[in-house]
């Protein structure tokens, strides 16, 4: 069992002593057979390029020239006062542009909530719509509206309908026309939501 198994290492060694021989002479014949410089050849052109040139009609060399660029003047001081003030450039008028508050930038508080509760000023009547008079339809409209710091209505929308669109609809533009006084929370105006009725209602029925 002994000798058996120092004969397999025998083996092993002898065999990895031969594979660092054989590896060795394959560097070595490699290293003498193979070319030890190689040779990079620039890369040539297969047809020569030639470059014609052609002078320009009168008429194109005047397109192709920039116009002249003129100077600005240096500045001279004045001889006497009166030129000066000849020369002085007139004063410029100009419009100031002021650019209306976003409804975000200003709050909107809740009805219940405000200090000073806005009161209406104006609440006109909507005209009876043609339609809804001709088939004899009544109704009542809740429109909310949103009263802005002046007082006036910057939205409105149907909070309770009547049912038909027409009524909705007038009651929605007679709602944009209405004024009320500002809102007022902590001395400060501020955008809060009104409920306003409209009724149509049919005379002589």
């Amino acid at each position: 069992m002994f000798e058996a198994f120092w004969d397999e290492d025998r083996y092993y060694s002898q065999s990895f002593r031969l594979g660092m021989i054989a590896a060795l002479i394959f560097i070595l014949l490699a290293f003498l057979l193979l070319p030890k410089e190689f040779t990079v050849t620039p890369y040539s052109l297969k047809k020569e390029i030639t470059t014609v040139m052609e002078e320009l009609p009168p008429e194109l060399e005047k397109l192709a020239e920039p116009p002249p660029v003129a100077r600005p003047q240096l500045p001279v001081a004045a001889a006497v006062p009166e030129e000066a003030e000849a020369t002085t450039i007139a004063p410029t008028e100009f419009t100031e542009i002021t650019k209306k508050p976003d409804i975000t930038e200003v709050p909107i508080v809740p009805f219940w909530k405000v200090e000073v509760k806005p009161k209406p000023e104006y609440i006109p009547q909507p005209p009876y719509p043609e339609v809804a008079r001709l088939a004899g339809i009544e109704g009542q409209v809740v429109v909310e509206a949103l009263v802005d710091v002046d007082g006036k209505i910057i939205d409105a929308r149907v909070l309770k309908s009547s049912g038909n669109q027409a009524l909705d609809e007038a009651a929605v533009r007679a709602a944009r026309d209405a004024r009320f006084t500002p809102a007022k929370q902590r001395d400060m105006f501020v955008r809060v939501w009104v409920s306003i009725p409209f009724r149509f209602t049919l005379t002589g029925k």
